[in-house]
């Protein structure tokens, strides 16, 4: 069975309402917010396709976050996890104290049952894969050590899983019924082998496993002023050189990873109507910047505006 909704079909004033009931409907209910200077206008298409008790979804939008708070988590308790694949632009995963900054090729777990936040802050393209947790906890009984932990999908078992899940959108409808099941076994055990799992530190892990266990410390320790290159390598249980190597691999350094990743965050935070009443300071302070000139100068080179003409012009409507 296919489902496809477009915000095209509903007037503009209507569209960010329509939205929420279209995410909520196709997926899980969600808040959803859009920055101001994006709301008039706003684009959004899902087309979602049923694969025996699982769903896949392809989206395509423009910039907004989705987000289920700890009382909507409460008045609509849902028992399912979601799989975020990233198509086009980039995508952050919110859950567990962990962010995954999801580009292209890459993707990510997230449970229903507890708060997560899912933003876009550009227009973007992901597919998401739903499934019933009695089912994914067969295939992988260990679901909170992989929520909001970054999967690359250019190498290894990683790389098999996002192939499979685009066919899937493709071809789902003309599964025949006796296949379903068999199909819905094989993405569950592919998805079991890509998503990580508790493993041993150090130079005993592959290259590509220890720079996603360095960007998750760093997300993990964002707040700490005291965070350096030296602090990230001596959690990995490797030299600073060596880490210096992993991050040069990915075209970027660890000094510039930990000020990407602050400023990202605090990109978020001014943006979330949880932390309206925070002042500029604080949210800067809390990232582990000691100095509020070099944050908003920092901030400005990143993001094009300074902190506080981009609350002021990306100020979220909150729920619709």
């Amino acid at each position: 069975m296919s489902r496809q909704f477009s915000t095209a079909t509903v007037a503009d004033p209507s569209r960010l309402s329509y939205w929420r009931q279209v995410v909520s409907e196709a997926f899980i209910p969600y808040e959803v917010a859009v920055p101001r200077h994006r709301a008039e206008g706003f684009r959004g298409t899902v087309n979602a396709q049923q694969i025996g008790a699982m769903q896949v979804a392809t989206v395509d939008a423009d910039a907004h976050t989705v987000f289920r708070t700890s009382s909507l988590v409460r008045r609509s308790p849902q028992d399912d996890f979601l799989v975020n694949l990233a198509v086009r632009g980039s995508v952050t995963v919110t859950q567990d104290e962990r962010d995954a900054f999801l580009r292209p090729g890459e993707f990510t777990l997230y449970d229903s049952a507890r708060p997560c936040r899912i933003t876009g802050v550009e227009r973007f393209r992901l597919v998401s894969l739903k499934i019933p947790r009695a089912l994914f906890t067969a295939h992988c009984p260990s679901p909170r050590d992989a929520t909001a932990t970054v999967v690359r999908g250019d190498h290894g078992v990683g790389a098999l899983f996002p192939p499979y899940l685009h066919s899937l959108t493709r071809h789902a409808a003309e599964l025949a019924p006796d296949v379903v099941q068999q199909v819905g076994i094989n993405v569950l055990e592919l998805l079991g082998a890509a998503l990580p799992k508790p493993s041993a530190s150090g130079a005993a892990l592959p290259r590509s496993a220890q720079w996603l266990r360095a960007r998750q410390f760093i997300a993990e320790h964002i707040a700490d002023p005291q965070l350096s290159p030296a602090g990230v390598a001596d959690a990995l249980g490797v030299s600073v050189r060596y880490l210096q190597v992993l991050f040069r691999a990915e075209g970027t350094s660890p000094s510039r990873s930990i000020m990407e990743q602050r400023l990202e965050r605090a990109a978020r935070l001014l943006t979330d109507p949880r932390h309206a009443g925070r002042t500029i300071t604080d949210i800067a302070f809390g990232l582990g910047f000691k100095d509020t000139s070099h944050f908003t100068r920092a901030f400005k080179n990143h993001c094009g505006t300074g902190p506080r003409a981009y609350r002021a012009g990306h100020s979220p409507l909150g729920p619709v």
